[in-house]
């Protein structure tokens, strides 16, 4: 394991971020209904925190020498506030696998904060996965 291999792996979870952003936006526009409301007040406050993750990371990729990606990671466009759903809490889990990966590279490294901020990151997509569920569980 090296800190090349650390770096592709930040830069994958940096597109998944950005990915994130854009699927978050897409379906803020096409949620409707009382259901819909609900899902873009949680949507709103969840874009800002991936924003947030995207800057942390790419930065980091800065200090470590790599060059940020600027691509985000493709997403599906389900129909419906249910497949949405479905599509972000299996997209979260795989966000919260690919951090705590991740974190243990950096461990594995020697990289102390960055472990510790990509195992909260890991915490906060759980999160984010578990309101979904609730959500979901509505409807």
């Amino acid at each position: 394991m090296s800190k090349e291999d650390l770096i592709k792996g930040l830069n994958e979870d940096l597109a998944a971020e950005l990915g994130t952003v854009i699927r978050y936006t897409y379906q803020s526009s096409k949620a409707m209904g009382f259901v819909g409301y609900e899902l873009r007040e949680i949507l709103k406050d969840e874009i800002a925190d991936e924003l947030g993750h995207a800057a942390f990371l790419m930065d980091v990729i800065v200090d470590l020498g790599g060059e940020p990606t600027t691509i985000p990671h493709p997403f599906e466009k389900p129909e419906g506030l249910k497949a949405m759903l479905e599509l972000d809490m299996a997209m979260e889990k795989n966000d919260v696998e690919n951090y705590r990966a991740h974190a243990a590279m950096a461990e594995e490294l020697g990289l102390v904060e960055l472990n510790m901020k990509l195992e909260e990151m890991a915490a906060d997509e759980a999160g984010h996965a578990r309101e979904l569920r609730r959500l979901l569980s509505g409807l």
